[in-house]
């Protein structure tokens, strides 16, 4: 049986949806009898993947040749909208010269430093908010370097989803969440030179 095949593979987001025919359609039978001892658990598996894949699709991973090597990035959006045309994104960046940077990056807007962004607000998976220290590059870049990037990446790697607050131009201040479970630390495969 198919739905067998699926769950020996471990295609668990198949198997639930071939279980889930089986027992809709031929309710009372033997094979729908069967599946259903096992279909339970196979719902839940189904589902905790389906959600990792949405999680892995949520991230963008870019490799650029850069003088010296190459700058490994991966990106991700955050999950609420901002207003207007403002989005943000997270980025965790590998460069062959600057080393690895996390930042977040605004299209459409500006970060707000005015009151400070010396210290962020950073909270992993609704756990409470730890301060991060933050700058603002001299260039004048839309972006919002999380300086302690090797703690930040750490916790990212444990964790499910992140919250940082911070002030935006016009827009006032901001808790911007991100759905980092997805997160696939192989595919920024450069060494940190920081």
């Amino acid at each position: 049986m198919l739905y067998e095949q699926m769950r020996a593979n471990g295609s668990w987001d198949v198997a639930r949806t071939l279980g889930n025919e089986v027992v809709d359609k031929f309710a009372g039978t033997r094979a729908a009898a069967q599946v259903q001892r096992t279909l339970d658990d196979v719902r839940a598996k189904g589902t905790a993947q389906a959600q990792q894949k949405r999680l892995a699709r949520l991230w963008a991973y870019t490799a650029t040749p850069e003088a010296g090597g190459t700058q490994y990035a991966a990106a991700i959006p955050s999950k609420n909208t901002l207003g207007g045309q403002a989005t943000v994104r997270l980025v965790l960046r590998q460069h062959p010269k600057w080393g690895q940077s996390v930042y977040l990056l605004l299209d459409g807007a500006r970060f707000d430093c005015r009151k400070g962004c010396a210290t962020l607000p950073v909270s992993f998976d609704g756990a409470p908010a730890q301060r991060m220290k933050a700058t603002i590059p001299p260039t004048g870049e839309p972006a919002l370097f999380i300086d302690d990037d090797r703690d930040f990446i750490a916790k990212l790697q444990k964790a499910q989803t992140v919250a940082v607050t911070a002030t935006l131009s016009e827009l006032g201040e901001k808790s911007l969440e991100f759905e980092i479970g997805g997160y696939d630390p192989a595919k920024l495969p450069g060494k940190p030179k920081k």
